[in-house]
């Protein structure tokens, strides 16, 4: 256990070490100014994943040591993205460039209008989206290894080895192949279809000088529907592995969480319903903002950009507040609560609805009957509690730097559910560049990504039966 880990971990800065090195040779090719810069990210990572073995535990399969081995890891993706960046250090200052890698490796997409500088030195734009992707994948290694620590040993349905690991990788990164050549097909441009894939797979939102706003040409109702088909798939990249792979998983778990759902899903359906009916924009537009916001990944259609219209979107704002507290399903690199989470609470409900109702004692047989257990329920509240005292706490501290109580609620949900932009644009709200909310939201990116601590509050009973 203890090799794959550490051999899974020094793989994902190989492969972003790789990423790195292709920009290089690429810059090198073109004559582009700076591509030392690149090398000098290539070889960090590649010091990284290989003395990665060294700075971790031998116990790293301890799960209180391996939670403290990813949430290094986190620091180190961060690190790593923003060496390119202090190639700007003489136009933006080091808060700046720190808040703008955490945002792009956790994958939320403030940018703060750093795409400004961007327009002479394109490989960084470039770079930019292999951040996201790298910070979306390594959010998706983060599930799969929080399953090998808690169930490997359990249950003989949970079998990761390295061979696994290297087929997911593959995979990962055919999809985003897949995406480019697709979309670039449809636009007929590669450095612009780069850009909307990698905002997508990684549900990221940032798509360049735009922020998270497409181009009109890229706006088109039949681009729109091939964006939201792909960002479906995106939602599912790790069961439609295991349904090849291994499909013991996918039966006993996700078709499981899949009908403990149900009750969510009615209810997405039904906000999607009051989307669609938004007449002031196209049926595709309306369909591509509701999958855009439920998976936290915040990329709008370019006719936001016109005031009647924005104006006309204040209204929905509970609406799509409660797309993104909601988010997508657990295993994806989208933000959120999760659905699959939230849906313990709704089993709780019914279930104390049946006590009242039938005057006897019921306790914990929903739950149990759905796969899930009453310390699943407790490990909800607590996971649910600190995310509120966290916003609480951070509206508190935004408030006193000159946002309004409802600016400094709404920035501190689209960091803490890694939404970004795409939030705060339908809110009509923009980002003060002030150090010391930069750090704040630092903080809540990184606490919205991390979702490991999530994970171990929430999976303390194994779900799997024989």
């Amino acid at each position: 256990m203890h090799n794959l880990l550490i051999f899974t971990l020094q793989t994902t800065f190989y492969v972003y070490g790789i990423f790195s090195l292709l920009l290089s040779f690429w810059c090198l090719i073109y004559s582009e100014n700076n591509y030392s810069i690149f090398f000098i990210s290539t070889i960090i990572c590649f010091i990284i994943g290989y003395f990665i073995s060294f700075l971790l535990s031998d116990k790293i399969a301890l799960l209180k040591n391996f939670l403290k081995a990813l949430f290094l890891c986190w620091l180190l993706l961060i690190l790593v993205a923003s060496i390119p960046f202090y190639s700007l250090i003489n136009v933006v200052d080091f808060n700046t460039i720190i808040f703008f890698s955490t945002s792009l490796s956790t994958t939320t997409g403030f940018n703060v209008s750093f795409f400004n500088y961007f327009q002479d030195f394109e490989p960084l734009l470039i770079w930019s989206s292999i951040v996201q992707v790298m910070g979306g994948f390594f959010s998706i290694i983060s599930f799969i290894l929080i399953f090998l620590v808690i169930f490997n040993n359990k249950n003989k349905y949970v079998i990761f080895n390295k061979k696994l690991i290297i087929k997911f990788i593959l995979y990962y990164f055919m999809l985003f192949i897949i995406y480019i050549l697709l979309i670039n097909y449809n636009i007929n441009d590669l450095k612009d279809s780069l850009v909307i894939t990698a905002a997508i797979i990684s549900t990221g939102g940032v798509i360049g000088n735009e922020g998270n706003v497409l181009g009109h040409y890229f706006s088109k109702n039949n681009f729109l529907i091939i964006y939201s088909m792909l960002i479906v798939f995106t939602t599912i990249i790790v069961p439609s592995f295991l349904i090849v792979q291994n499909r013991d998983i996918f039966y006993s778990y996700y078709l499981k969480v899949l009908k403990r759902c149900f009750f969510l899903l009615i209810v997405s359906a039904i906000m999607l319903l009051i989307i669609l009916n938004m007449e002031f924009l196209s049926f595709e537009e309306n369909l591509f903002i509701f999958l855009s916001f439920i998976t936290t990944t915040g990329i709008l259609p370019n006719k936001v950009n016109d005031v009647s219209i924005l104006q006309q979107l204040y209204p929905f704002f509970f609406i799509f507040l409660l797309l993104t507290v909601i988010g997508g399903f657990s295993a994806s690199s989208s933000g959120g609560l999760k659905i699959d989470r939230i849906s313990i609470l709704i089993i709780k409900i019914k279930e104390e609805l049946s006590k009242l109702t039938l005057r006897h004692k019921v306790y914990g047989v929903d739950l149990i009957k759905k796969g899930s257990d009453q310390n699943e329920l407790n490990s909800f509240y607590a996971l649910l509690s600190f995310g509120i005292c966290i916003i609480i706490s951070s509206v508190l501290m935004l408030a006193t730097f000159g946002y309004s109580l409802f600016e400094a609620f709404a920035i501190s949900v689209a960091a803490l559910s890694n939404t970004g932009d795409g939030f705060l644009y339908l809110n009509n709200i923009k980002l003060y560049d002030t150090s010391y909310s930069f750090f704040i939201l630092n903080l809540l990116m990184i606490c919205g990504r991390f979702e490991l601590v999530g994970y171990l509050l929430i999976i303390q009973k194994f779900i799997f039966k024989n």
